[in-house]
This record gives C-alpha cells, structure tokens and sequence, in this order.
C-alpha cells in the first residue's frame, strides 16, 4: 500500500515553490574548508559541522538532505559515520575530500559501506553511512533523497554547527505534524523555513535524561494523506486511529492472536502451580527470560511469522519478548494491554501530538492482584516490578482495544543502599580494621545483580568498592541473594581502611564516615538543563568506630537536619559517643526525581552541605 501511496503522490501532489538558494551544494567544498583548521566558535572542537541542509520538494514527494562537515582531529573521526532515519526508497552518495600536494582530492563513498534496515515494512528504515579515507582536515559531503518527510531533524550537535537550514514546501494532500524540542532560537522562523547558525556544541551536565531530549531538533510524523479520487489514509491523526493501525498490522496486533495453543500450555502449567497472581506473573517471567533479548528496540516482530516461531528461536528483539509477555499473560487469565513508547535514548514523545513513527518500544501493563504494574520482560536481572533505565522515559501509552490512556514510565521503586560499619581504631597505625555490611534493594540490586553476571570473573564490584572509599582494603567478601531477585543483596565483609586517620600537633584526626560524597557533582553556576536522577536514591549508614583505651574525645561534628521544600531531598547526620565508642547515624535521601532548573541553586546548595558535613572529623588525643 505505501509504494502505490507513494508513487500516486509523485504525479498527483502540487505544491507551492518557495524560491530559495541552497546554501549548499552537493561535491564543492571550497578550500577554505579545506584548509581551516580551526573555528572560532569553538576552538577545541574535534570536528565542526558546515553545513546541515534539507529540501522537501512537495510536487515529488522527496525530501533532499545534503550534510557537510570538517573532521579537525582524531576524536572526530566518528562524525565520518552517520546514522540516518529514510522512506523506503533512498539514494545515497557521498565523498570524502584532502588536500594533497596542495590540492583537492576526492573519494566515492562505496555502495558497500552504505547499509539499509528494515524499521517497519514499506514504512521507514535506518540508513547507515561509513565515509571512506577519513582523516584530520578532511571534509566529507552525504547526500540522501528519499521518498519521505524526515522522522527528526537536529539544528544542534555534540559539535558545533555553523549552519543547519530545512525548507519544507506546502502540500495540501499530506497533514503531518511537527514538535520542537530545544533551547536554541532561530534566526530565520518561516512556516516553511528554519534556519540556525552558529549553534555552540551541545554541552552536557550531571545526572540529565540522554540529550536527545535537549538537542534543538524538530520531529515530524505524518497524520494522514488525503488525494481526492484517490486515497485516503488517516496514519496518527489520534491516539486511537495509532491504537487501530498498530492493531491491524501482523507483526503488532496480529502477533497477539498467534500462539494460542503454544501459550496455552504454558498458562496451563503456571495455573496449575500457582495460586495468587503475583506468583503467577512471577513464573510467567521465568518462561519470557528463556528468550534471550539481542540488544535491538523494537516495536515491532521481524515479520509476519508469529510469536510462537519467535519465541523458539530462543532470541528475539524487545517486542519478540515483551509480546510474547503479554501473550502468555492473556493465556493465564490476566488482564493485560501492550504500551507502546520511545526508549529513553531518543528522548521523550510530544504530549500533544499522536505519533507512530515516533516509536520504537512495546512493553506490557498489567493488573495484578489489584494493582496496576508496568511489566518488561527483556532483563532478568530485575524483578518484574522493576522496570530497565531504557524504558523510563517520561510517558508511555496504554494501547488496547477498550482503553488507550498515557501512563507514567516509572514504578516508584528506589535505588536503597545500607551500610553498617563496625570498625576498630589501630592506635599504633591509625588504620581502621572490622567489618561491613551492605543491604542493596530495588535498583541498587537490580544494579548489581546485573553488574556481577556480566562481571563474572573480574573484581568489578570490589574495584567501585575501592572508589567509593579511599584506603580501602578487603580480606573477604560475600554476596548473597544475588540469584534470588525478588529479595535484597547482602553483602558482609571483613576490612581494614586506611587514610582515614592522621596525627598532627598532638591531636588525632578521625573521618568516622568510609563512603562520604568526594565532591558536589552540581558545580555549575547556572542549570541549562533540569536534573534527573531517574529514580528515587536513599542512603542510610551507621557507623561504630571502637576507640583505644588511652585516647579521648576533644570535639564531636554537630549534628544537622535538612531538607528541601516539600520534603524532596533530606539530609540527617548525628554522632554521638558512647564509653570508647563513636556512633554515627547519617540518612540521604532524594524523593523527587526530576528538579527544574529553577530549584538547581537549593538543590547544588544541599549537595554542598552533605559534602562539607560528610568530610568533618572527630579529633582525638592520646593520653
């Protein structure tokens, strides 16, 4: 249907011209290109883009995209490759140019470095690109012409760009919508044309969503297509004609009526076993998990094939195995709808405006119990009401056939560490020697449950161990739970803790905390961006330091409270000494997620405190 869309919209669409120069053309870099070897806006940039060009001829149907750029050094070498989203008929040529002996050499990008695949069928697919003979001073030239509008469009980047223009012609047959992300303004703002120029290399800060959410970028999707005599084809028009169209396609909703019997034997089994539903959806994920996810986000099947077929192969994308999911969910008697989404990689997916090809992620809601929980079946390392980082994205949509609603990506669950230290002071070498007790729950399990599986013969955990606590040193280690995920990480440990303890002027200097914040991570004067912590994070420690008989109090920490407005971030510290005993009780807690830049300055303020309280001393002195 969409090759016979497309080709009927080449002789039947019409559209006005808007008269513009390119700023661009395809094959001619000039020799000042050739020969800079630095920008001005940005004099330690790896590479600079020079040019960002994109033409919609709306008589045709194509879209034109011609993209130039100056690699400066070896770190820029990855800006000769690039991954485009394309329509499914796409022309590629490309050239890398160098100056040799003076002059402007040029080399044909190969057919064999240009790779196609398959997104959704007759739809849209990637087109990956790998420049040839790159090197520090080139200049490479990509064209691509597809029948499509673009899926994005970046008028910023991790480099500079120097100047990104689209020109879109009107077409009165073809209603798509367009959403702009970003922080950068236009000096040309046209209802067909959009231009940017010199636009500073995209900066990142501590704990921010991935920057697809911050990059200036338009996204575009088509809504319908409307030919009078011809066709009429409504796409993403509403959240329920996307619900229709994802329902009607083989790979998506098709796959949810294949595996019937093949499912059933399964359910069968589960029901058989289990009484409650929470043990039945836990068993449920024992049988997903025997399909290994490939690494690939999907929102779609491979084909036509069915999930039974799938699921045999043993591995499978991301819709392969959260389909198969619900699949087996429907068959145990469950009540349970796909929602469908875009990974948090790609940044979030506009509020206001339906979208399709926006995409690229199917996970599962369920009522279990009682209770709604968003369900992924691709990591067994998590329990099944936690759901992978990937997915956390904002909002999701509940896709069924009697409700279609937005739900929120995140399942309230914390990243929860507790650390207990009973710890004795060497008087002779001022080192700390005992023992410690770690409790990991929610994502600081799932975390390092994964981490140790795929760690399994390195010390990657006693390494961030060694990190986190300066003159740390451990004798024996044991972890326990790491197999069971629906119960905490424990972890016991015999240690000894050095440079934590000096001796000057006759007084004795004692950092009673092992694992203190070694400096505030908000070290910017100004938040461009909000901060996202993703999840909740909450830190409790005690510590009880036995001291040696002849040494003596002289001066304790104070203690201190604080906390955020509305209670979103806490902090509490209090030491106390008992007979020869120091004891310390310290919580950290971040219940909001997500700060907007205006409440930065508190927030980059608390973190300072914590850091300062965290590095106070107890000073002793020896009788």
């Amino acid at each position: 249907m969409y090759r016979f869309f497309l080709f009927t919209l080449a002789f039947a669409l019409s559209g006005m011209l808007y008269a513009q120069k390119a700023p661009i053309k395809y094959g001619k870099p000039s020799m000042e290109d050739m020969t800079k070897t630095v920008y001005e806006i940005d004099t330690s940039a790896p590479a600079v883009i020079l040019c960002n060009y994109g033409y919609f001829d709306s008589d045709q149907f194509l879209f034109t995209h011609i993209i130039r750029v100056k690699i400066l050094k070896k770190e820029g070498y990855k800006w000769a490759d690039w991954i485009f989203n394309t329509g499914n008929t796409t022309t590629v040529r490309g050239k890398t140019f160098n100056l040799v002996d003076g002059k402007i050499v040029s080399e044909k990008l190969s057919s064999k470095s240009v790779f196609r695949q398959e997104v959704i069928k007759n739809y849209y697919y990637i087109t990956k690109v790998a420049m040839p003979n790159v090197k520090a001073g080139s200049v490479i030239d990509i064209e691509l012409t597809y029948s499509y509008i673009p899926l994005t469009w970046y008028f910023q980047e991790t480099i500079p760009v120097l100047h990104s223009e689209l020109v879109f012609e009107k077409t009165n047959y073809v209603t798509f919508s367009k959403n702009y992300f970003g922080y950068v303004a236009f000096d040309v703002n046209k209802s067909y044309r959009w231009v940017t120029t010199n636009v500073p290399a995209f900066q990142t800060e501590p704990f921010m969503a991935p920057i697809q959410n911050y990059l200036a970028h338009f996204e575009f999707d088509i809504s319908s297509i409307n030919i009078p005599g011809s066709m009429v084809v409504d796409f993403a028009t509403s959240w329920n004609s996307v619900a229709e169209k994802l329902y009607q396609w083989s790979n998506f909703g098709g796959a949810l009526q294949t595996g019937g019997s093949f499912f059933k034997s399964m359910a069968k089994e589960i029901n058989s076993k289990y009484n409650t539903e929470t043990d039945k959806v836990k068993a449920a994920m024992d049988f997903i998990h025997k399909v290994r996810w490939n690494g690939s986000y999907r929102l779609f099947l491979p084909s036509s094939a069915g999930l039974r077929y799938y699921y045999q192969q043993g591995e499978g994308s991301s819709a392969v195995v959260n389909l198969s999911l619900i699949r087996l969910l429907q068959k145990i008697g469950i009540q349970v709808y796909p929602v469908v989404l875009r990974t948090r990689d790609k940044g979030r997916i506009s509020d206001y405006t339906p979208t399709l090809i926006n995409l690229n992620y199917v996970m599962a809601y369920a009522k279990i119990d009682g209770k709604g929980y968003l369900l992924d079946g691709t990591d067994p390392y998590a329990p099944f009401y936690v759901i992978p980082e990937y997915t956390m994205n904002y909002k999701g949509r509940i896709i069924g056939k009697d409700t279609n609603n937005w739900i929120q990506l995140t399942n309230n669950i914390a990243f929860k560490k507790r650390s207990f230290y009973m710890l004795t002071l060497d008087g002779d070498d001022l080192s700390l020697k005992g023992n410690m007790s770690n409790l990991y729950a929610g994502y600081a399990a799932y975390k390092l449950r994964k981490e140790e599986a795929e760690n399994k013969n390195s010390d990657n955990h006693y390494q961030n161990l060694k990190k986190e606590i300066e003159g740390l040193e451990i004798e024996q280690d044991t972890l326990m739970n790491l197999k069971d995920v629906y119960k905490p990480v424990k972890e016991k440990a015999t240690i000894s803790i050095e440079n934590q303890c000096f001796e000057m002027d006759s007084l004795v200097y004692l950092s009673v905390l092992p694992d203190r914040l070694p400096e505030n991570p908000f070290k910017q004067e100004k938040r461009r961006y909000p901060v996202d912590f993703i999840y909740p994070q909450e830190y409790k420690t005690t510590v009880i330091i036995t001291l040696p008989d002849n040494y003596k109090v002289v001066s304790l920490p104070a203690p201190v409270r604080l906390k955020l407005p509305g209670n979103k971030a806490t902090y509490s510290y209090v030491i106390q000494q008992q007979g020869n005993k120091i004891m310390l009780n310290q919580q950290f807690k971040v219940s909001e997620t997500f700060f907007v830049q205006k409440d930065y300055e508190l927030l980059k303020r608390l973190y300072q405190q914590v850091v300062e309280k965290e590095n106070e001393q107890v000073v002793l002195k020896s009788l």
